[in-house]
């Protein structure tokens, strides 16, 4: 990384445009969003436990309101994105706030019917100690959705940048990213991802989604 160029933060600025950013930055944001909320509809009660991990500004938790699931919770590390988070979803439920933690590290001595982490893992260095604590607050049976940036070619990386010229990022935006990422996001192959999910002990493991090096996994716990 360059020395005039700053590190990637979850800061104030960021958290304030964050959708903006998402979209123009993320394939399929909205979409992976949707299908992550089509399969909770079908598979988990609405008095079932669900938790989303690096809730950022409270979108996925937002439309699961909307969807009358009752028992929603969200971990950010970002205390800017909780802030965000917590304004746009008391405007739904005042109590909402109090659901949100600010934490580098799971939650503890909780136990949920369905774990999300879409675009949060890459950014953590000791996953594999993250995902453990993941697995066992899952009731069995319980539902993990992973999205993660993988590894990319050169080849999928070209058509990653040109997406991003699509949402109108110019090539200093572009490249003045990847350099903030540097150091700050840990992505693997696919590969090594479902190696590491079939070690955390999950039984059934499927991708329900990818675009462009951004994948989306569903896992079950046993």
């Amino acid at each position: 990384m360059s020395n005039d160029v700053e590190e990637w933060v979850f800061g104030a600025e960021i958290a304030n445009r964050f959708t903006d950013e998402a979209e123009k930055h993320i394939p399929d944001y909205w979409r992976v969003i949707e299908l992550t909320i089509n399969i909770l509809k079908d598979n988990v009660a609405q008095d079932g436990y669900i938790i989303d991990v690096g809730c950022a500004s409270g979108n996925t938790l937002l439309y699961l309101y909307k969807q009358d699931f009752q028992n929603l919770f969200g971990i950010d590390s970002s205390q800017e994105m909780l802030k965000v988070a917590g304004k746009n979803l008391s405007k739904v439920d005042k109590d909402f706030p109090s659901r949100l933690f600010q934490s580098k590290t799971f939650v503890q001595n909780m136990t949920f019917n369905a774990i999300l982490c879409n675009w949060t893992l890459h950014f953590i260095k000791e996953r594999e100690k993250y995902l453990k604590d993941i697995f066992d607050s899952l009731i069995s049976k319980g539902l993990f959705i992973l999205t993660e940036k993988t590894l990319q070619s050169q080849i999928t990386e070209n058509q990653y940048i040109l997406f991003k010229q699509n949402k109108r990022l110019s090539n200093e935006e572009i490249e003045s990213k990847k350099q903030q990422l540097e150091g700050v996001l840990h992505p693997l192959s696919v590969t090594q991802n479902l190696e590491l999910l079939t070690n955390t002990g999950f039984s059934q493991i499927e991708i329900i989604n990818a675009r462009l090096g951004f994948v989306t996994f569903l896992c079950i716990k046993p």
